[in-house]
């Protein structure tokens, strides 16, 4: 079998005594929900679900559906924060406080980052890899506290648990099962700016948005053969560059894509003419799944499994 992003998932139910977790992704345009659960010895998705919004107020709204419909009171849920509401930027690592008074770092960022002090809830990552001769950075992520507060409230309201909140690149993170190969993955929705990750044991070695894809989705076949992937492609040559280059990595070997309609296909064999590694499918071939669940729900089955230990092993990487 070839090496894939979920390859343990039976494996994290078993070192779990809760069999029945969901994950949720708040996107611009909507909110996916999945259910997992282990039956038999085997992980099975046992719903699923996606309800459009086009506000804050409609997303409240479809949390409160789903907590109803989908029993999540009964369940362990973590929520995807959408990209559009998370900022970030990066700090030298001596810049940064201890976890002590982390209440302090809105105010050492409020130059960067367009969020009131007194209205950020922020937290950080130390960067696993470095650029060689250059000072350590640290990752700062950044949200409203008022847009924190109301997507919990209707949890709060139900008596509904929230194991985690977090951010599709985490998520997807969490999945890698491949020790010390690292992986780009390639997220695009709707209405939103794409998301470039390489992964390497799940850690974020290197992100980043890229603006003004999302007409990609909605081409045709004539317009990605005729220039509309270029500049997918040079983002992601781009980035392999700087991981191979500046951060002193071997070769990434295997691209993955999650992107909503129906290009997805069209996309990657644009692509695999181009560049120097095999474009393909995030799969979801290890997941017990019905009809309709694809690769777009990729950061909900992230977070319904976030705070699972997915086991990691060394694996070859197969590069068909």
């Amino acid at each position: 079998m070839s090496s894939t992003l979920l390859t343990s998932i039976l494996d994290t139910f078993k070192k779990n005594k809760e069999h029945f977790s969901a994950g949720i992704s708040i996107l611009p345009d909507k909110v996916q929900l999945v259910k997992l659960q282990e039956k038999q010895n085997q992980v099975i998705c046992t719903g699923f679900d996606v309800i459009t919004t086009a506000n804050d107020e409609q997303v409240v709204a479809a949390l409160e559906a789903m907590i109803i419909k989908h029993n999540l009171t009964s369940a362990s849920t973590t929520i995807v924060l959408p990209a559009n509401k998370v900022e970030s930027t990066q700090l030298d690592t001596s810049e940064v406080p201890d976890r002590e008074v982390t209440a302090t770092l809105p105010w050492k960022v409020k130059d960067l980052i367009n969020i009131p002090p007194q209205d950020m809830i922020c937290d950080y990552i130390d960067m696993p890899l470095q650029p060689t001769g250059q000072q350590a950075k640290t990752q700062i992520i950044a949200v409203t506290r008022s847009y924190i507060e109301k997507v919990i409230q209707p949890f709060h309201d139900a008596k509904a648990k929230i194991s985690a909140l977090t951010t599709e690149q985490f998520a997807i993170a969490k999945l890698q099962t491949s020790e010390d190969a690292a992986q780009l993955i390639f997220i695009q929705h709707k209405k939103s700016d794409a998301i470039l990750l390489i992964v390497k044991n799940q850690q974020i070695a290197f992100a980043r948005k890229i603006r003004n894809t999302a007409a990609i989705i909605d081409m045709t076949s004539e317009q990605l053969q005729m220039g509309g992937s270029d500049q997918v492609a040079i983002e992601i040559q781009r980035s392999i560059d700087y991981f191979e280059s500046q951060l002193k990595q071997p070769p990434i070997k295997n691209a993955y894509l999650a992107m909503e309609g129906n290009n997805s296909e069209l996309l990657i064999d644009a692509l695999n003419q181009v560049l120097p590694v095999k474009t393909k499918v995030i799969p979801l071939d290890n997941l017990d799944s019905p009809n309709g669940l694809d690769s777009s729900f990729i950061s909900a089955v992230g977070a319904a499994l976030y705070l699972q230990p997915v086991s990691i092993k060394k694996e070859p990487v197969s590069e068909n």
